[in-house]
């Protein structure tokens, strides 16, 4: 989906830029960055069904986990870049710092960590839920669990993932009209293929070009060179706040 090569971006660049040699991804679903990007990664989660109550394959880059975020089962640095993408507004808050505290430390260089925050972030979400009910179309179970808590915080967040940081960079990530507009967009149950199919097109993953007509191919070379511009939507007001943290010191 379109959304999700969004929320993926910063962190497709981050690692085409700094090239880790080991990348853990922590509640990744069955295809986390291996939907986008051709890069080796273990995937840790939970479930691989990703909400639809069937099991998934998982990506051909991604070597699968099943494990709890709150115990990962690695020694202490074991991997140069830990993600944590939009998974602590699905965890009670009173766990958000036991699951935040275990990816820093199994991150050895850098830990890369968004979610929606604040209260525009909030504000979409309830508009969302409201939009969707009165279009009489299916709430997902995502959305029920973003609302049956309170997003998280950079003050809940910041302290836990700065102890044993050199730096830390805020980062914003997807800009609410835009994302507003695409979340409405794949909403519909006709509509979401194409978002699907825009975002292969776009994304820098390894393309096969025998197993596509010429019509996909000639339109995978007139769209990837857009690739770069998606960034220009991580701008204020922003959905979602990735928190980059380099820990080399």
């Amino acid at each position: 989906m379109l959304s999700q090569l969004l929320r993926y971006a910063p962190v497709i660049s981050l690692i085409r830029k700094t090239r880790p040699r080991s990348i853990l991804e922590v509640g990744c679903g069955s295809q986390g960055i291996g939907r986008f990007l051709s890069w080796r990664f273990v995937g840790v989660d939970r479930t691989f069904a990703d909400y639809t109550g069937t099991e998934r394959r998982a990506s051909p880059w991604m070597l699968p986990l099943r494990a709890d975020a709150t115990s990962l089962p690695f020694s202490d640095g074991r991997f140069d870049l830990v993600v944590l993408l939009d998974v602590l507004e699905h965890v009670p808050t009173g766990r958000r710092g036991d699951v935040l505290a275990e990816c820093d430390r199994v991150a050895h260089a850098a830990l890369a960590v968004g979610f929606p925050c604040g209260e525009p972030a909030e504000a979409h979400d309830r508009e969302l839920h409201r939009w969707l009910e009165a279009e009489r179309l299916p709430v997902p179970g995502w959305l029920r669990e973003h609302l049956a808590e309170p997003l998280p915080t950079l003050a809940e967040v910041s302290p836990v993932v700065s102890q044993s940081a050199r730096d830390v960079r805020v980062l914003e990530n997807a800009w609410l009209p835009v994302h507003r507009g695409v979340m409405r967009w794949e909403a519909r149950e006709r509509r979401a293929p194409f978002s699907a199919a825009l975002s292969d097109l776009l994304a820098p993953t390894t393309w096969d070009w025998g197993v596509h007509r010429p019509s996909t191919n000639l339109a995978r070379v007139t769209l990837r060179p857009a690739w770069p511009l998606l960034r220009l939507l991580d701008r204020a007001p922003a959905y979602r706040k990735l928190l980059v943290v380099d820990k080399r010191r």
